[in-house]
């Protein structure tokens, strides 16, 4: 290859980055860590189980409620990226459909390698154990988005028609359903009943929109309807207050839970996760796309956030590989320095998360693995 096609090669690849949302970018950074974060457990994510009468027992109950709008934030991302495009459904399933099998099935290989090859089974057996996990996603705990991935990317064409016909009213529309449906009768419910009756699981109108796609397609209007006049500083700060109040009667509805149940369990701290979630998603989600969209990046921190949001998938592929690598280790490092549980958890996703990185980077050097992941 002569100089001049060098530079040309490039000019594409430069370009290619310029085109990049660094919120985007960034947005895939960190919920990666957040989402490994969430699988600390009693760690980390949900420390407060642990420590009932810990000073920071508020701080630590609150966490979870912010550490959760992961997930969603990975839908809304999708939903931002694939519902604006035109593809027909061959291509989707050449394209799309096709690689997300393909990375289901060859990581849930190396996962079983790494973590069952032990088990006294013939090969035949390790073939139908590997089979039948890969088939139930029991594989790795965080497989299961894989699995609602491409549910979503079979529906693509479906949601693509769907949101060209929807309206600002229908999407507000939309919104107020989760807040109701999702947010206020689970909590008037507990406060009425104390857990003894629930509203009819079949009356919630959100099953005929399941919460996935809630997200797919908020992240779609946040992205491509919602006037970027309405992110300011002044709509943030409303939203973000509304947040942090939808958390705090999430938080103390959780607790509530816990004394009339006769204390707090892993199930019971569940039941009020997904209360308002949407509203601190909706904060991470805007404040992320304002402040990149009003402030000066360098060159080298776009550069740099690129580089992660494009290893960020690999991280999410070996996070259970690389957390049960680091734990042990840091264990025994972390027995010669004062001990902060939750400051510990933090440390401890921090070297599996950057353990994740440089794996991804080696490994997205094989070519089949680049275009995979």
């Amino acid at each position: 290859m002569n100089s001049q096609s060098i530079n040309n090669v490039k000019d594409t690849m430069a370009g290619a980055a310029k085109k990049k949302k660094i919120h985007i970018e960034f947005l895939r950074a960190l919920c990666i860590w957040l989402v490994m974060f969430t699988h600390t457990s009693t760690s980390g994510f949900s420390l407060y189980l642990e420590r009932p009468a810990s000073f920071f027992f508020p701080l630590y109950i609150a966490v979870p409620f912010w550490v959760k709008t992961a997930v969603p934030i990975f839908f809304m991302i999708s939903g931002a990226l694939l519902l604006e495009k035109e593809e027909s459904i061959s291509r989707i399933f050449k394209k799309r459909v096709w690689r997300f099998i393909q990375v289901i099935f060859v990581f849930s290989l190396i996962n079983y390698v790494w973590f069952y090859h032990n088990l006294p089974l013939s090969i035949t057996g390790h073939i139908a154990k590997f089979f039948t996990m890969t088939y139930s996603s029991t594989m790795a705990t965080a497989y299961y988005f894989l699995y609602i991935y491409v549910s979503f990317l079979l529906m693509l064409p479906i949601w693509r028609k769907l949101v060209r016909a929807m309206t600002q009213e229908l999407y507000l529309y939309l919104i107020l359903l989760n807040l109701v449906f999702v947010g206020c009768i689970p909590v008037i419910s507990m406060l009425i009943f104390k857990g003894t009756a629930e509203i009819n699981y079949f009356l919630n109108p959100l099953l005929a929109v399941s919460e996935p796609t809630f997200y797919f397609l908020i992240g779609y209007w946040i992205e491509h309807v919602l006037p970027d006049s309405w992110i300011t500083p002044r709509n943030l700060f409303k939203l973000g207050l509304a947040a942090l109040l939808g958390s705090v009667i999430a938080a103390g509805m959780t607790y509530y839970h816990g004394i009339i149940a006769g204390g707090l369990t892993e199930a019971i701290s569940e039941r009020f996760y997904d209360s308002f979630l949407f509203l601190n998603t909706a904060f991470v989600f805007c404040f992320s796309k304002w402040w990149f969209s009003t402030h000066t990046i360098s060159d080298a921190w776009r550069n740099r956030l690129i580089f992660l949001g494009s290893v960020s998938f690999g991280v999410m592929l070996f996070e259970e590989i690389t957390r049960n690598l680091t734990h042990p280790i840091f264990g025994k490092m972390l027995a010669y320095l004062p001990r902060i549980p939750f400051i510990d958890a933090v440390i401890w996703i921090c070297f599996a998360y950057a353990l994740g990185i440089i794996i991804t980077y080696f490994i997205k050097k094989i070519p089949y693995f680049n275009k995979l992941i």
